[in-house]
This record gives structure tokens, sequence and C-alpha cells, in this order.
């Protein structure tokens, strides 16, 4: 553990719990003035083990995780939400808090793969927009490159999983959807709100992977691209298209379509519009129908699926759990993180017992 005191993970972890300095101040018993100086690094010499002591009791982490010599992270390219939604402001104080729970959860993954080496079965490309001639081109690559059959993919996050991405549940705010992270010491992760239906969380999952494929720095098209790639992988139009023409487009036609392709209802409807399969006054009146049943926010309990679960890091944790004998006391000192905090972020490990991507290393 390093010797020195490291003031952003202060910073990091004060957001976290979403507390103000004079809060984390009066909590700990110091002056706000002083508290802000040791958050922004400003002291002369290191605070003072009681100093840290009580911080680390106001902010309910261990004092040893504020000796971490972790680099942190940004915010990521995109903080992502559907492209027919209507696209709202997220909230200053729930950026800094998804900024320090990504930062938190890396920190933590970083620990859980010292012992575990991951190893990829299918290629994760990536591709250049223009070179490879727009986003469906290369969705439609991906699902050759994948082996994927014709028609719906069964599974989407198992597909990413074998692609070496760590998809991972997180409870976030609702108007975040997904969020994607690629850093060079672990492997790409995509986080998705666990609270979002079943539609929403898979359409999310294939946008985020077409960040991961296709972009390394922001664009003003990133995300219009992104939400194209994720609509052909999911459903090619090629095969779509048989399925909306020859019959009039109505929102139940668009259910039994949302049960097959397992894409929402408003992805069909905002399909059927961008390639000319319905005029514009067929589509506007759909979309206030759509509007009008409250399906914009979120579809009808009954035109679900089941939610696809996550097993890769599942199978990270079962195995510390299960194989390792750690229990929550081990994994709070493993990750520096209270008790509490391991329960909250990682629960129960999940029962699969495969163990198709981890090897120990020896």
């Amino acid at each position: 553990m390093p010797n020195e005191f490291n003031h952003e993970l202060l910073l990091l972890a004060r957001q976290y719990r979403g507390r103000s300095q004079a809060e984390v101040a009066a909590r700990a018993g110091l002056d706000q003035g002083h508290y802000s100086r040791i958050e922004r690094g400003l002291l002369n010499a290191p605070p003072s083990d009681n100093s840290v002591n009580a911080i680390a009791n106001a902010l309910e982490f261990p004092p040893a995780f504020f000796f971490q010599g972790d680099e942190l992270s940004g915010l990521p390219l995109s903080v992502h939400d559907a492209a027919w939604r209507k696209r709202a402001t997220v909230k200053a104080s729930d950026l800094k808090r998804l900024h320090a729970e990504l930062n938190i959860r890396i920190m933590h993954i970083r620990r859980y793969l010292q012992a575990i080496e991951l190893d990829a079965e299918i290629p994760l490309p990536r591709l250049d927009v223009d070179e490879m001639g727009g986003p469906e081109k290369i969705a439609q690559y991906v699902r050759r490159s994948w082996m994927i059959p014709p028609g719906p993919i069964n599974n989407l996050t198992a597909c990413c999983e074998r692609a070496g991405v760590l998809v991972i549940h997180c409870n976030f705010v609702e108007k975040i959807d997904g969020v994607t992270m690629r850093l060079r010491d672990v492997p790409p992760i995509i986080f998705l709100n666990e609270n979002a239906p079943a539609d929403r969380m898979r359409h999310s999952l294939a946008h985020e992977l077409g960040h991961l494929i296709m972009h390394s720095i922001p664009t003003d098209s990133m995300e219009e691209e992104a939400d194209s790639f994720a609509s052909e992988l999911l459903a090619p139009m090629a095969e779509v298209r048989s399925d909306l023409i020859g019959g009039k487009i109505t929102l139940e036609r668009l259910v039994q379509l949302k049960k097959y392709w397992k894409i929402s209802v408003a992805s069909h409807l905002y399909k059927a519009g961008k390639y000319g399969l319905l005029n514009k006054n067929q589509s506007s009146y759909l979309w206030r129908q759509l509007s009008a049943r409250g399906w914009k926010k979120s579809e009808p309990e009954e035109t679900q699926f089941p939610v696809e679960k996550p097993s890769l890091f599942n199978q990270v944790i079962s195995l510390h759990e299960k194989d390792l004998g750690y229990d929550a006391d081990d994994l709070s000192q493993m990750l520096l993180c209270s008790v509490n905090d391991v329960r909250a972020f990682y629960g129960v490990a999940a029962s699969d017992n495969k163990r198709r991507y981890l090897h120990i290393i020896k």
C-alpha cells in the first residue's frame, strides 16, 4: 500500500456517498476549511492519522482506501439514453456520483482480476465507420464474424462476454441507461442500468458495444452511429423488412414483432420510419398512440421478455467466494471497502459453476 494519502480518492468517496464538504467535516469533527484543504491536496504536510481515521469513519470507508495509487478515469465518451426517448439532462450531482461509482467499481475489478485471466473466445474488432461504409455495415460484419445465425440474437450478453467484455448491471439513476469503459489495464466493460426494462437494456448493450467497436474519440455523430449499429445488429433490416411490409403497421403488430426480435415497439417504429416503410403521417400517428399509452417511457410488462443475466463477472466473484474461500470480510479487505458496500455491489455470487473463460494464474 502506498504511503501517500491520495486526496483524489477522498473527493471520490465523498461524491459516491452524495455528501457535501460541510456534512463530512461535521461528521469527522473537523473545521470545514481544513477538510477542504485536505480534499484538494493543499496541506503543507500529509493529514494526520487522526484526521484520516475520522474522515474514513465519516465516509464509511476503511482508512486504507485513501492510500491506494490507482489511476482514476474521467466519465466515458457517452452516458447513453435511447434515441427515441426525449433526452433529459442528468443532474450534476448524479454525474458526480456516477463518476465516483465507476471508478470504485473499476478499482474493485482490478483487484478481482489479480488472480484470474480472462480469455476471449471470439474477436472484438475495432473498426472505422467511414472505411467500413457505415454503422449498419459494421453490425453486419460483427454478426458474420461472431457467426450469429439469421434471426434474433438469442443472448447478446453471452456474445459480448465471449468477446471478453465484462457486462455489469448497476443501480443507476433512471436517465442513465448504459456506460462504456475501455481502459488499458482492465477488459472492456459495459455497465447497464438494472432498473431499466429488458428491451431498453438489450438496446443499450448493443449501443454500448457499438461504441467499443467504432469509437475511440468523441464525434458529433457517435450517438446516432451507435444507435444505427444497435438497430442493425439486433434486427437486420434485410430480415425485418419482410416482417413489416405486406400489411398495415399497427402497435399491436409491432408488439408481436417485439416478442420475436426482442427489441422494443418504439425501436421497431423508429426503424420503420427511418427506412421509409411508413409515411410521415402514419409515423406521426403511431408515435402519438405510443405516447398516449405511456409506452415512450416504459412498454407494458406483458410485452417484455426476460432480462439477460451476465455470467462472466459473476463467475469471477463466485470463484473468489466458492473456490478461493473468500467471505464478505475477506472481500472487504481485498477491495478496501465496507462489508455493506461489498454486499450492495455484489450480493451473493452466482451459482453457475461454468469456467469457460476463467483461468487461475499459477
